[in-house]
């Protein structure tokens, strides 16, 4: 008898521990619509469908996409109830602004019934974003059948002659260059002044060029993310300029975290604007020179007290 006791016990044990489980009665489903072929600044859709009780609430948490997918619209959303039960469909299109090979990230819902939250979750996928769209109207065709020529042996012997003389000029001439004495060159001009002073030359010619005045917004983004880029190449010694923004975010290392995420917003902002065709608000661009401008001139102290500090260490070397 006392076996039997013991042995109901664990069986209701067993039943509270999984009861959670058993009445766990949300699910989720999604889906994905994309063209075969995704590129930079092409849509793509997500549908998620999450069944759950007639009164459980459905929230949608922000949303991280590691500014590499952008949350384009709002989320439009529908729900069906059929027999106590309610789906809940959402739509959700996004854009990619970088190219490469990127894992789209999950994407977490929260389920509130009355007593308990649980949250749903859709599992990564990976994405390659190629760079443009081909343009089919732009290939080469044939207007008219291709003439047939019969060639003798005269059309033949002229240009192989022609060719054989000007091997034979281009050898004499190098042969004369080699014995040449180069010594005489002009020497390459190199400028030794500080980065920020040659990114601040760059943007004053920037400025007479008047781009936002003309409404002139690509060539203007494609300027000042060009200084920005062409002084972190020079201060920092990275190849800024060749780089995308994700590649600088992975090699560009300094200790100012705030001012490291101030300057990879504004490459991004400025991607949107090259890559995408987004047009921007007038005031939002020259918000942009004027930070462009502060922060290079941010360095002109820097570079007193770098000037400073060497002087006093020579004085000390020299007493």
């Amino acid at each position: 008898m006392r076996n039997y006791k013991m042995k109901r016990n664990i069986i209701r044990s067993v039943i509270l521990l999984f009861l959670p489980v058993l009445c766990f009665s949300q699910s989720l489903e999604y889906n994905i619509q994309k063209p075969s072929k995704l590129f930079i600044g092409t849509p793509f859709h997500i549908l998620v469908e999450i069944t759950a009780n007639e009164a459980d609430s459905i929230f949608s948490p922000q949303i991280d996409t590691l500014d590499i997918f952008i949350l384009k619209d709002e989320i439009i959303q529908s729900e069906e109830i059929y027999e106590d039960k309610k789906t809940t469909k959402l739509d959700l299109t996004f854009q990619p602004f970088d190219t490469g090979e990127f894992t789209f990230p999950e994407l977490e819902f929260a389920v509130k019934s009355e007593d308990s939250l649980v949250f749903l979750k859709t599992n990564e996928f990976q994405l390659n974003i190629e760079s443009i769209i081909s343009d089919s109207t732009q290939s080469i065709k044939d207007i008219a059948e291709p003439l047939q020529i019969d060639l003798g042996f005269w059309d033949y012997f002229f240009p192989l002659v022609a060719i054989c003389l000007l091997i034979l000029i281009i050898k004499y001439l190098m042969k004369l260059l080699k014995k040449r004495n180069i010594s005489g060159s002009e020497p390459v001009i190199i400028d030794e002044r500080p980065p920020y002073i040659i990114a601040l030359e760059m943007l004053e010619l920037l400025k007479k060029d008047k781009l936002l005045e003309k409404g002139d917004f690509l060539i203007f983004y494609f300027q000042i993310s060009y200084i920005l880029r062409f002084f972190i190449e020079l201060f920092y010694k990275i190849n800024a300029v060749e780089m995308t923004t994700s590649e600088i975010r992975q090699h560009f290392q300094i200790e100012d975290f705030k001012q490291k995420s101030k300057i990879l917003d504004f490459l991004t902002f400025a991607d949107k604007i090259k890559f995408a065709r987004f047009i921007p608000k007038l005031k939002e661009s020259e918000s942009a020179l004027k930070w462009l401008e502060e922060y290079l001139r941010s360095f002109e102290n820097k570079q007193e007290n770098l000037e400073k500090t060497d002087d006093h260490q020579v004085e000390e070397s020299n007493a």
